[in-house]
Parts: structure tokens; C-alpha cells; sequence
């Protein structure tokens, strides 16, 4: 089921499957991706209780083997509990049940948020361990954005900006779809990113960490319309795109794909949260469209 909130500058629909953004509308510009089945169903899910992939689709956890071989968890496959709705603010939440503890071995909920605020909206996330013992878990966002935004632009006439010059690589992608620890140089003390369809066929997923940035745009280079995307507090950060779509996957992540050579074990998983028993963790991202007559 859709839930709508909005101001005088945004409307925004999310679906309680999976807590998942359906549409962001600014004045009369759609910028979330539609979810074409052609190139992805998905519009910008939520990834949790892991981000990517895990290898060999299983973990362990106190010598116990899960099988979890879903990319980016089960949330965006679980129905919320929709428990507050303004004219401004939805609030999702989703438990644990027979179905996670089976995959999954802790109780936890996870609260998640949408809320505008002039003309900004912010996606906030709350983990609670409501286990008795430490949990382990990633969670991230993977919003797609049209692009080109108007018709009669292309994806060539785009970039990705971000807010500080990066001395920084991407790691390299395996042919199983694992994160290797190392890196080929991305950026060279540069921002910028000119986006076409055959840097997503060489990387498949550029996959950054530990960014001086803390914020990126992708706009057009006619118009300097786009939309910015604040990810303070991820360490890391995905860009992915099917090459040839008509849209970009910005995507803030706590937690990353398994490495190549991970020995499987959760607690030691690269990039994993771990949270103290009946403890909370909070993180969150805005998106803040660039379009005139806001800009």
C-alpha cells in the first residue's frame, strides 16, 4: 500500500513493502526511477540486514551457517508496519518473526522514516537490538534517480559531483559480484564523474570508502538541474547503473559486499555494525532536488 506526504515543494509516496521509496515529485518533475522491469523492478529499496552480496549466499555466526543468498538482505522483501503518518513524516517499522530468525538470529526493529523538511527529504533509519546479545548487521539506501531527468536531454549530459576533491579508487568488483579489498585509481585530487553507459560496463559498481565527502550531486550539465544526496556518516559509497538505463543508483551504505576472500564469519564481516544488546543505531541520508524554480 502507497502512503503520500508533501509540502508546497515535494510529494513523495513510499510503499509499506519493504519501506521502499515509489516516487519523489518535485513541482512537476518525477526524479525517483519508475521501476521499468525491462532494466530493474526496484526504486530505491532498503538494504538490511547485510549491503551486497554474501559469498557463497551464507554466513556464520557462533558456528552456525545461514543461509542468505538474496544481494542486500530481506527488508525490501518484508512488508512494514506503517505506525505514524503525517502530513509530512511516515514512519515504517519491521520486527523480527519466524521467517528472519531463520536466516537472521537476533530480535531487532527497524524504524524507518520519511521525513520533508522544506525542501529536503530525509530517509531515517533506527536499528534496535532487542536480542541479549550483541547484533550484527549493515544497512544502506539504494535510491535510483532518473536520468536524463527532462526528455530532451541524455544520460551523456549528466555528471556526478562530489563535495571534496577525492585522492580515492574504487574497488575492484569479482566476476562473483564480491568487493576485493583492493582498489584501481578513480579519482586523481577530482570530483567529477561524466557519466556514460561504458563506465558502468568496465566497473560494473564504482564502490568508494572513506570519502572525504559527504555529500554528491548528480546534475545535468545543460540545465544544472539534478538532485543532491547528503550521506554523512557512510564510510561507504555505490554508483551503479544497468549500462544502457535511463537512470543512476546513488547509494550511502554502512557495510559493503563480501570480500573474495572472507572466511565467512558475520562478526568479522567487513563493514559490520555491531550493536551492544537493547542498544539502538541511527543514521540516516537527505535527498535535496536542484530544480528551478527551487535551485
Amino acid at each position: 500500500m502507497l502512503y503520500t506526504i508533501q509540502n508546497e515543494f515535494l510529494s513523495v509516496s513510499a510503499n509499506n513493502q519493504g519501506a521502499e521509496l515509489y516516487s519523489v515529485i518535485c513541482g512537476d518533475t518525477e526524479l525517483l526511477w519508475q521501476g521499468v522491469p525491462e532494466w530493474w523492478t526496484g526504486r530505491a529499496p532498503i538494504l538490511f540486514p547485510v549491503v551486497g552480496k554474501l559469498k557463497g549466499g551464507s554466513y556464520l555466526h557462533d558456528g552456525i551457517q545461514y543461509m542468505l543468498p538474496q544481494n542486500h538482505g530481506f527488508a525490501r522483501r518484508n512488508k512494514f508496519t506503517p505506525v505514524s503518518n503525517s502530513e509530512d513524516a511516515i514512519t515504517f517499522s519491521l520486527c523480527d518473526n519466524k521467517e528472519t530468525r531463520s536466516v537472521y538470529p537476533f530480535e531487532f526493529e527497524l524504524i524507518v522514516t520519511y521525513e520533508l523538511s522544506g525542501r529536503s527529504l530525509h530517509t531515517g533509519f533506527k536499528v534496535t537490538n532487542k536480542s541479549d546479545v550483541d547484533m550484527y548487521f549493515s544497512i544502506g539506501g539504494h535510491p535510483a534517480f532518473n536520468c536524463p531527468i527532462f526528455q530532451d536531454e541524455t544520460f551523456e549530459d549528466y555528471e556526478i559531483v562530489f563535495n571534496e576533491n577525492e585522492t580515492a579508487g574504487t574497488h575492484i568488483i569479482t566476476e562473483e559480484g564480491l568487493v576485493s579489498d583492493e582498489m584501481v585509481p578513480f579519482f586523481n585530487n577530482s570530483n567529477q564523474i561524466p557519466l556514460n553507459h561504458e563506465l558502468f560496463r568496465k566497473y560494473q559498481t564504482l564502490v568508494f570508502s572513506n570519502l572525504k565527502s559527504t555529500s554528491v550531486t548528480l546534475r545535468s550539465r545543460k540545465t544544472g538541474a539534478g538532485v543532491t544526496l547528503d550521506f554523512t556518516g557512510f564510510p561507504y559509497f555505490g554508483v551503479w547503473q544497468p549500462p544502457g538505463a535511463s537512470f543512476v543508483c546513488l547509494e550511502p551504505w554502512q557495510g559493503v559486499d563480501d570480500s573474495p576472500v572472507s572466511a565467512g564469519n558475520l562478526r568479522d564481516k567487513t563493514g559490520i555494525v555491531r550493536l551492544a544488546s537493547k542498544s539502538e543505531h541511527t543514521c540516516g541520508f537527505t535527498i535535496t532536488p536542484q530544480i528551478s524554480p527551487l535551485s
